[in-house]
Parts: C-alpha cells; structure tokens; sequence
C-alpha cells in the first residue's frame, strides 16, 4: 500500500518569502505615523503664519547675551512696536548692516536707541534708529538651535542610511544597519557641530600676580574649566567664571583644560540616551532572521 503525505492547507516549509505584496501596517503603527504627520503640518503651518504676521527666527551664535540666550538659543522675535529700555531685541547696527545682533536695549535718547550684551563690559559703539531693530524677542529657547541647526545633518544621513539599508533583503539586517546608522548619524552631527562643551576666553589681563582669565561656556552641558596651574570655575551654558593663574607657563601663555561637571542623575540621564540603540535592541529586539519583507 502507498502512503502519500498530504500538506495541511496553509501551512508553510521554510522561510517565508515575500511574493511582492506589502505586509500592511500594524494599528499602532498607522496611528504613530498619522500623529507625526498631524504634528508636522501643524508646526508648518504654525510657523507659515507666524512668518507672515512680521515674525521671525534666529540661531544666537555668539556668548554675548551670556545666560539670557546662550549660544545655541533659538530666538523667535516679532515686531517692535513699543521698545522700552531692558527689551531684547534683533538688530542690523547701521555700521554692519549686513550682521545681526541680539543685544539689550539699555537707553532711548532722542539721538537713537542704546544696546548692550549682558557679559559685554562696554556699550555697543553705535546708535540705533526704529528701522535697524527687526523684532523684539519674544520667545527665548535656550539649546533649541542646536537641533535646528543638526537637522539638515540628519535628514541627509537618515536619508543615505535607509537606501543603503534596503539594499538588504532579510528584515533583521535591515533594521540591525539602520539602528547603527542612525547611531552614526547622530554622532556625526554632535562631532561636527560639537553643541555639549565649549569654552570661550572672553579677556585675559597680566600683572605681576600672573594671568587673570574671564571665560564663558558655551556648550549644552555643565562643565568646570580648569586653568594649568591656577583656579577653576564650575560653569553651566551662558554662565561667565574668572581662573586665576599665578604663574604662567611657555613664555607668557597659559593653558585650559574643560571636562564635564554633572551630578550623579546627570550622568544616569546622559548614559541613557547614548545607550538608546542598545536599550532599543534589547527591549524591542529585531525581526526574525528569515522574515522577508520590502523595504
């Protein structure tokens, strides 16, 4: 007598393939990505209309407003209609009028508008009219600039990152070189644009003591700068220390060293969001090796 096997409808030997249909998406996924596509037109239209009332934005760059708008604020001003001494406002100085400033108004004459950095130990060297000022602060977003500014940088290599991961047929692949592409990417970005630490000497004076230093960080991050052989001042971003040297080293000069100055949470904080690729990994884990889906 012959035996003949017969296969149980619907089941399946070996992997399985894709045949060129989409696997649809899950609920929660359709209903992840309808609230960041609601969440973007929102901003966009946000900001088309905050444009078109006379508003504007601007990334600071420089430390002179010190803890006010350090650098890497994001500045969102509106028109001036009203400026009063202590506002903050953007600025084309009549002597650079292709520049922009962001100071504070510290006097109205009849010969013009008076302007100032927080840190800055002098007066701005000119004389504002009503036709110089852009816009008056009105929203003050310490550390948002950096992200603005890290955009481009992440789009693109998301971007890259993506079409050279579907190049990859299994889905376990896929998603193991788009966790450690992305991880790439941001990395990129914060070398490049290095937004955590940064230091800036703002005046140095010498006398028979030795060096007498005033400096600015100007980095996201807590840190404590430390001059070779003297004093060190514990900074957070905006924030201006004075280090005191009372020998100075290689014919006149001195040298700083900066590390990170942060609390025990700080650090927990700071470690977890380097280890989001791995905490990904373990806690979602990737698709079975033999899953075959499109990209």
């Amino acid at each position: 007598m012959t035996l003949t096997s017969v296969r149980p409808r619907g089941a399946h030997s070996g992997p399985r393939r894709w045949t060129g249909r989409r696997a649809p998406l899950s609920l929660p996924v359709r209903i992840g990505l309808a609230a960041v596509a609601t969440l973007l037109s929102s901003i966009l239209i946000a900001a088309l209309l905050f444009f078109l009332a006379g508003g504007r934005w601007f990334i600071v760059q420089t430390p002179s407003m010190g803890e006010t708008a350090p650098v890497g604020t994001l500045m969102l001003t509106t028109p001036s209609l009203h400026t009063a001494v202590g506002d903050i406002i953007t600025f084309h100085p009549p002597t650079a009028p292709n520049e922009t400033f962001t100071h504070r108004v510290i006097a109205i004459t009849d010969q013009g508008i008076s302007t100032q950095g927080d840190i800055n130990g002098a007066i701005d060297p000119w004389m504002l009219a009503p036709t110089d000022i852009i816009g008056e602060a009105a929203v003050i977003l310490p550390a948002a600039g950096w992200f603005v500014k890290a955009l481009p940088l992440v789009a693109i290599g998301a971007a890259l990152v993506w079409l050279v991961s579907s190049m990859f047929r299994t889905a376990a692949r896929r998603s193991a070189v788009r966790i450690a592409g992305f991880s790439f990417v941001v990395a990129a970005a914060a070398y490049i644009l290095r937004p955590l630490i940064g230091v800036v000497v703002l005046s140095t004076n010498a006398d028979e003591t030795g060096a007498h230093a005033t400096v600015v960080s100007t980095g996201i991050l807590p840190i404590r700068v430390q001059a070779v052989g003297g004093t060190s001042a514990d900074l957070v971003t905006g924030q201006v220390g004075s280090l005191d040297i009372p020998s100075l080293v290689d014919s006149s000069q001195y040298h700083l060293s900066s590390a990170l100055n942060m609390s025990l949470v700080g650090w927990i904080v700071l470690g977890a969001i380097c280890a989001l690729p791995l905490l990904w990994s373990i806690i979602v884990g990737l698709p079975a090796e033999n899953e075959e889906f499109p990209a």
